[in-house]
């Protein structure tokens, strides 16, 4: 039987470090077809809902162009709606003719939108009239400016480096629009970091890794959420690319160049909103626990060749390769202090300033409306739990219009079965651990959230603060227990998990697209086709451009649909490691302990790499330090697949030499866990075992 396992020069196996580039170059063709599904529907829903119709979109423009005409980013409370601002909302159809600047939840009428020759520019916007001919009020309170200012940094540097201007003289609705399309662009890789991160957790498991690519097409809140103006985009964005780094740390790579790309993702994220502080604690824990896990690890290995007996069995560490790599057995202070340097360069700063400025973590906005009053904490429970759900499933506009409750509760109850049961079912105990971390963010930016409406509550008795949206910092963490939580199911039912995941997607964006297109735009008595003209004539795009994302948006679905549809059918059990029981070593050596190689006797079919059995070991002899044989002929001819699946499970971390039998009672999972680069023959055939040198991946 032939097997393979490279390594890179620093010790650490072939896609066990996170290295960017080669994650991306590694991406296979139906995720990249998944991604652009994910960007055509983002860019469908960023004309879909009416310009102004999502939560504090105009403030979020305003704060842009606050930037881009250099009015700075004062302190909360000093900071108003400029004129222009103001004018845009009277332009867009958030109000009528009578009442331009009231929400207005009836349709959008086409006879009302301004033909597009005739816009004027976002500068212009401020010498807008009411109807009366008197001047227009002055503009709100900007809140937004107690928040980091990198997304409007971002929004700003976007538009000053487009054609038209210094930032300004575009027509105010291809202002918007463009700035929509710049937030669409921050969510799109959501998809390819659920991807990496369940990847990784899963040993490569195809199955895991797409179905938790295709978790972020099932949400129809954040495909309006991703294409409207909000620096939740952004946060989502930085969140996922630090919630991969987190995961490779977990898995063992402790190296310098992970801690660094991990403090410059959470520095950023943390530049983008306050939410991000959830993951400073998650990823410091990260590297105790990989810590404790290497040193775990160090104590198990076998003894060197140099005192193996000869009827020992051979070692994987006697080839060169480390299972634990060098270093990763010392306190992680290093990359604590590099990580954490960096993270405070790349925004973490801004909240020192705060508690040395200010003496709070987050200034308040003095003047800020204070929300819905409500009369006691039952009726504060029901908006927290049910309205935090509704409106991260689908609550669209300013929560105008909803998902039906059926909807919203069922496709909730199958994201908890489904990560209960990656958790319950992991096949040892450092997959459930790790699976436990991706439950932080979510659990901590929920008690954050209901922390600060907690509070004002108690204050004043209106709500406010509460969405789902304030979680999608989570929702790669979420995507990828999500996905592992269907190999619980068994290696041939699991394989059609991705085409339900798809048919799920499909479904809940069409039952979203039918219930926002009539809301905002079908006039009474009128249909579909009165309000897709409706729809265009407002839209600061051609309606070709509606049409060709339309058909692009086809093709990627038919392509994703053949994909899943492949995945499904496919034959050969070596195509995925075994989601239920083995632990392939190819990717996953530095976190499942030290590797056993011993020459196959009489099953061919079992796997040749297993790990020693402390149970299975006779006492070495006075004066030997070698490792006594394994016995692992009981443990392959008399445990069926059931039981070795149940050894494999057992928990990794409670001893430091208690490490637990790959499950070899299936020829899947023998193929499965082939992924080295030495070659070894059965000494059954008469042929002494043979180790290729392992040639080092750059």
């Amino acid at each position: 039987m032939s097997v393979s396992l490279a390594a890179s020069p620093a010790g650490y196996p072939v896609g066990a470090r996170f290295r960017p580039i080669m994650l991306l170059r590694s991406a296979p063709l139906p995720i990249w077809l998944i991604t652009g599904l994910f960007a055509a529907l983002l860019a469908s829903w960023s004309v879909l809902v009416p310009q102004y119709h999502a939560p504090d979109e105009p403030n979020h423009v305003d704060a842009v162009m606050r930037l881009v005409q250099g009015a700075g980013w004062p302190h909360p409370g000093h900071a108003f709606v400029r004129p222009d601002g103001v004018g845009t909302i009277a332009a867009s159809p958030y109000g009528t003719d009578a009442l331009p600047y009231d929400l207005d939840y009836a349709p959008i009428a086409k006879g009302d939108a301004t033909p597009r020759a005739d816009r004027p520019t976002w500068d212009e916007m401020g010498d807008t009239r009411q109807p009366d001919g008197e001047p227009q009020p002055p503009g709100e309170i900007q809140q937004l400016v107690q928040h980091p200012p990198l997304y409007y940094w971002v929004g700003a540097a976007v538009l000053r480096a487009l054609p038209g201007g210094d930032g300004d003289g575009l027509r105010w609705d291809v202002t918007i629009g463009i700035l929509r399309l710049m937030s669409a662009l921050m969510v799109t890789p959501l998809p390819l970091l659920a991807w990496a991160g369940a990847h990784r957790l899963s040993d490569g498991n195809r199955v895991a890794a797409t179905c938790a690519a295709l978790v972020p097409l099932a949400i129809p809140q954040l495909t309006h959420i991703g294409s409207s103006v909000n620096n939740d985009n952004l946060l989502a964005l930085t969140a996922g690319l630090a919630t991969v780094t987190i995961v490779y740390v977990l898995c063992g790579d402790t190296s310098l160049r992970t801690a660094a790309w991990a403090g410059v993702f959470i520095g950023l994220a943390l530049f983008s909103k306050s939410l991000a502080i959830v993951l400073v604690p998650m990823v410091a824990l990260a590297y105790l626990v990989a810590w404790r896990r290497a040193r775990r690890d160090a104590r198990a290995l076998p003894a060197p060749a140099a005192r193996r007996g000869p009827d020992d069995p051979f070692l994987l560490a006697e080839t060169g390769l480390m299972a634990v790599p060098p270093g990763s057995t010392r306190p992680p202070w290093r990359q604590v202090l590099l990580g954490g340097a960096l993270m405070i360069g790349f925004g973490g700063w801004w909240w020192v300033v705060n508690v040395v400025r200010y003496r709070t973590f987050q200034p308040e906005t003095p003047g800020f409306p204070l929300g819905d009053h409500l009369n006691d904490w039952g009726d504060y429970t029901e908006v927290l739990v049910n309205g935090t759900i509704l409106r991260w499933w689908g609550s669209f506009g300013w929560f105008e219009s909803n998902l039906p409750t059926e909807f919203v509760r069922s496709a909730s109850v199958a994201v908890v079965v489904l990560f209960a049961l990656a958790i319950i079912r992991g096949r040892n105990s450092r997959t459930r651990v790790n699976l436990l971390f991706l439950l932080w963010p979510t659990i901590g930016l929920f008690g954050l959230m209901t922390l600060q409406s907690a509070l004002a509550f108690a204050d004043h008795h209106h709500v406010s603060g509460i969405s789902g949206r304030y979680l999608y910092a989570g929702l790669p963490s979420l995507a990828i227990g999500v996905g592992m939580g269907v190999l619980a199911f068994g290696r041939r039912a699991s394989r059609l998990f991705p085409a339900l995941f798809f048919a799920a997607a499909a479904a809940a964006q069409w039952w979203s697209i039918k219930t926002v297109l009539p809301y905002f735009w079908k006039p009474p008595g009128g249909d579909l086709v009165d309000a897709w003209d409706a729809m265009t004539a407002w839209s600061p795009w051609p309606p070709a451009a509606a049409v060709t994302t339309m058909w692009i948006g086809a093709a990627f679905a038919l392509a994703v649909l053949v994909s899943c549809v492949w995945i499904a059918f496919r034959s050969g059990p070596e195509a995925d490691p075994d989601p239920a029981g083995s632990a392939p070593l190819g990717l996953d050596l530095v976190d499942s302990g030290p590797a056993v190689l011993e020459p196959v006797d009489s099953e061919p079919e079992s796997s040749v790499w297993a790990r020693p059995d402390p149970s299975d070991q006779e006492p070495a002899p006075s004066g030997s330090t070698g490792s006594a044989p394994v016995n692992s002929g009981s443990a392959h001819s008399e445990a069926g697949p059931t039981e070795s699946a149940r050894m494999d499970s057992a928990p990794v971390d409670s001893d430091p030499m208690d490490t637990t039998p790959v499950d070899t009672g299936s020829p899947e999972s023998g193929r499965s866990q082939a992924a080295s680069t030495s070659t070894t023959r059965s000494t059954a055939k008469g042929d002494p075992p043979s180790m290729t040198s392992p040639v080092p991946s750059h």
